[in-house]
């Protein structure tokens, strides 16, 4: 019998075999319950906290995805597509976003809070807030820090630059190294946690029964008991996102924006470009020179593809008095300059018959230079909603969500733009963002 069946199980073996050593660590699949039990307590200097909740989770940990699931909603997290889908489970919609959007506003906001507790120590005002604590909260750290343990009733517990941050009692399941980090990724990006502190938790290839994360907010103070049950060494190969659509425009107005081009954001066709061309050359004809201009610079907004005037259309250009003046703008840089220019882009306006919303577009850009962005939002949503290809808006109403760390929508307006005008050279600069955060986050995808 054995020598019948021999081929057949070498056969397997070897098969085996193969499929692991081209695939990554072993597949990841756990899943569980969580309880999440927060109770809050008001700082010296703090105000009233929230009431304590208790909150329950259903978590799958998948190979190259983990999804976290609460009440009518489910958050699915692709590393491999490095993608977020949140999932609103009582409409079956869902929302695409970017995994980069998390890393990218913790960053963000954690040197901003590094910069305003610096100026409050500089100008002795207390109590200054330490940073371990934010760090702890955005599962980012700065060099140097320490992470020490001691033992309490038979638990661990862990701190950092000698604030405690964790306690961990003995027991519990013990998993693979690739589950563990799993489950690492699953606490940084719907926790939280010190990334030593959670180093720490990997590192010992178990789930705890239960642990205590001690955090602080501005004003008051927070112990989250986190309890695991019904833990399987199984879980779906892969998330299944049919039975659900992606939502429908709503929301505010860039929200709605936002939806839309999710859908229906793509290159431009060769009949679009026909009819650009087609547009330009009558503009030109029609001695529409300054909507000729703004014609051309639309094109490469949508397309990514510059469109070079010719010998005659430049001598048109540089004697047109428009489009003299608006070059003029652009070379604007003093807060006076730039102030006196968005006054005269506007009145460029009433030169253009067909092309004002360019002409506002460039209007947001100075506005962005001002570090009025909350002015320039609506500039950009009124010209996407004239022309809802137009890529470089999308770029720049993108940079402007971000200076106002809604990185979230940031990240879904320059994906919008980069999926319509891949090669547009404005989007350059968030791709090299985001090799940045690949490079100097890797924990996180």
């Amino acid at each position: 019998m054995f020598k019948r069946t021999a081929p057949t199980f070498l056969l397997r073996m070897a098969l085996a075999g193969a499929l692991c050593a081209a695939a990554a660590p072993a597949l990841a699949v756990l899943s569980f319950d969580m309880s999440v039990a927060t109770r809050f307590t008001v700082a010296t200097h703090g105000d009233n906290p929230p009431p304590d909740d208790i909150k329950q989770y259903k978590v799958v940990l998948g190979e190259r995805y983990l999804s976290v699931s609460a009440a009518g909603e489910s958050t699915i997290y692709d590393f491999a597509q490095r993608r977020r889908y949140q999932v609103d489970l009582a409409s079956a919609s869902y929302v695409d976003y970017s995994l980069f959007d998390g890393v990218g506003f913790r960053k963000s906001e954690l040197l901003n809070r590094a910069f305003l507790g610096e100026n409050l120590r500089k100008a002795g005002v207390g109590p200054v807030f330490d940073p371990v604590f934010d760090e702890h909260n955005f599962s980012l750290t700065a060099a140097g820090r320490k992470l020490s343990e001691s033992t309490e009733a038979g638990a661990t517990v862990l701190a950092v630059d000698g604030n405690p941050l964790a306690r961990i009692p003995a027991g519990g399941t013990s998993i693979s190294a690739s589950d563990a980090a799993q489950f690492e990724r699953m606490m940084r990006y719907r926790f939280g946690g010190h990334p030593l502190v959670l180093a720490r938790l990997s590192g010992e290839k178990r789930v705890p029964a239960g642990f205590v994360m001690h955090h602080k907010q501005i004003g008051y103070s927070e112990a989250r008991t986190y309890t695991i049950s019904a833990l399987q060494h199984s879980a779906p190969a892969s998330y299944d996102l049919k039975p659900y659509t992606a939502r429908t425009a709503q929301g505010n107005e860039i929200d709605q924006l936002l939806d839309k081009a999710q859908a229906n954001a793509a290159p431009p066709t060769a009949a679009v470009k026909q009819a650009f061309e087609a547009e330009i050359a009558q503009a030109f004809a029609d001695k529409r020179i300054f909507d000729g201009m703004l014609g051309m610079a639309e094109w490469s907004f949508v397309s990514g593809e510059p469109m070079k005037p010719t010998a005659q259309r430049t001598a048109l250009l540089r004697a047109d008095p428009a489009t003299q003046a608006y070059l003029g703008l652009m070379r604007f840089k003093s807060k006076a300059e730039l102030e006196a220019a968005v006054a005269k882009m506007q009145e460029l306006r009433k030169s253009s018959t067909r092309k004002q919303h360019i002409v506002m577009l460039f209007e947001a850009n100075l506005r962005g230079k001002l570090g009025d962005v909350r002015g320039a939002l609506p500039l950009y949503a009124s010209v996407l909603r004239t022309n809802p290809a137009l890529a470089g808006a999308y770029k720049d109403m993108g940079d402007a969500l971000y200076k106002m760390y809604e990185t979230p929508r940031a990240w879904r307006s320059w994906d919008a733009g980069r999926r319509m005008a891949p090669a547009l050279d404005l989007f350059k600069a968030v791709n090299q963002h985001e090799q940045n955060l690949l490079r100097e986050h890797p924990e996180y995808f």
